[in-house]
């Protein structure tokens, strides 16, 4: 990957020392801002960083910019601010196209009046963009029942340092051209293109919901019994197990070690019979059953528990099923622990100083088959501690792409798995 001398001034507008701060990765400031409006606007603007060189980094809601290895270089800001429109919306179709800079909450709040939503919810909605949501790919905490971030995107348009926009997908749920391209920016944190324009598929809004809680003295019995209903016809849409502290930290109280939290959704008498059998499982698994109305507030905390406020580090592991036991006994004791046990993920935050000898023991305990990574540290925490981990065995495939779509390297340089 060839990175050329610099030719020509660096691109873009001047920015405050404020802003500047504002935009700040990993203690890293840019130079300038880009704020393109479509996404022929940003291609145009990525043609010129291209020409400099000059390394972009692209900003949504930031709720993201945590997650990766600092920046080699970043001399520009590519916001998404001004590209926030809703260009197509079929409700009948349950198909929408819309501006990737449009925040999550604002697009909810647009399906919501005619009876639809997107089902993934990641964290912090009122900032993080539907552009950043497909870059880092968080689907939330309902990813076991309704499925990723993949299963709901059907095309996006995206731009490239080419100065081109490729569009790729289709504008309807039975449209799979293009689809291969489509998946390459789903999860690529950015270093691949900028995607300017996503098209979703949406479902209806469920009838009624509920939450049942269910506290265990151990973890196993808990994700056991999470797995377990999981895979009931009458699935939980969210099913989480939190240990003391984290279910402290999203507001609810209890005296006993690990809590197995329920979200489930659909019509009501689906709820009532989700509910029955949710109770019947927990108390099965040897469990204690939560009787008292839980506030909605709760899944609100626990959606934005793995993106702190405040600079502990977030460890974010991703096994087979088979193995979340052998996690379960390999996650440490300090800090706090949420699991979502029929997706394989676990999430531990603890001070950073705790994170390098946590992570070891971690990626000891799951082998090969599994990934454990940094998903958010404080900047001089990452100094000492291996973000991505290895390289998975197609990384020469993931390089080629790179050098072939991004040629100079200017998309996010050093911030994604290899320092690619």
């Amino acid at each position: 990957m060839g990175v050329n001398t610099r030719t020509e001034p660096v691109p873009g507008h001047q920015i405050s020392v404020e802003v500047q701060r504002r935009l700040e990765v990993d203690g890293v400031l840019p130079a300038k801002v880009m704020r393109p409006t479509d996404a022929e606007d940003a291609a145009r603007g990525l043609r010129l960083c291209d020409l400099t060189p000059a390394a972009v980094v692209v900003w949504g809601g930031g709720t993201q910019m945590r997650l990766g290895t600092p920046p080699r270089r970043y001399d520009v800001a590519l916001s998404t601010e001004r590209m926030t429109q809703v260009l197509e919306y079929e409700p009948a179709d349950l198909t929408c196209r819309l501006q990737a800079g449009i925040t999550v909450a604002e697009l909810q709040r647009t399906l919501g009046e005619q009876g639809q939503r997107l089902p993934l919810d990641p964290p912090h909605p009122k900032r993080a963009t539907v552009g950043g949501m497909i870059a880092a790919n968080t689907s939330g905490l309902s990813r076991s029942r309704y499925g990723t971030v993949r299963d709901w995107v059907i095309g996006v348009a995206v731009a490239y340092p080419s100065g081109k926009v490729a569009r790729a997908g289709g504008k309807v749920v039975k449209n799979v051209a293009g689809y291969d391209l489509m998946k390459l920016h789903i999860g690529a944190l950015g270093t691949l293109g900028v995607v300017a324009e996503v098209n979703l598929k949406v479902q209806a809004q469920p009838q009624a919901s509920a939450t049942v809680l269910g506290h265990f003295e151990a973890s196993s019995p808990a994700i056991e019994a999470g797995v377990k209903l999981s895979r009931q016809y009458l699935a939980p849409a969210a099913a989480i197990v939190l240990d003391r502290n984290a279910l402290w930290a999203c507001g609810l109280t209890a005296d006993w070690s690990w809590t197995l939290a329920l979200k489930l959704e659909g019509y009501a008498r689906e709820v009532d019979a989700a509910r029955d059998l949710a109770a019947r499982s927990i108390r099965e698994a040897g469990g204690r059953v939560e009787g008292q109305d839980i506030p909605s507030s709760f899944w609100d905390a626990a959606r934005d528990w793995s993106v702190p406020d405040e600079p502990d580090a977030v460890l974010r592991a991703m096994v087979p099923l088979a193995a979340m036991p052998v996690l379960a006994n390999a996650m440490p004791r300090e800090g706090q622990a949420m699991v979502q046990p029929a997706a394989g993920v676990a999430e531990i935050r603890l001070p950073p100083a705790l994170a390098g000898s946590a992570l070891r023991r971690l990626r000891a305990a799951v082998g090969e088959n599994s990934q454990v990574i940094v998903a958010s540290a404080p900047p001089d925490a990452k100094t000492s501690l291996d973000v991505w981990g290895p390289p998975p065995p197609g990384f020469a495939i993931m390089r080629a792409l790179k050098d072939a779509l991004d040629p100079h390297g200017i998309l996010n340089p050093g911030r994604f798995v290899g320092g690619i």
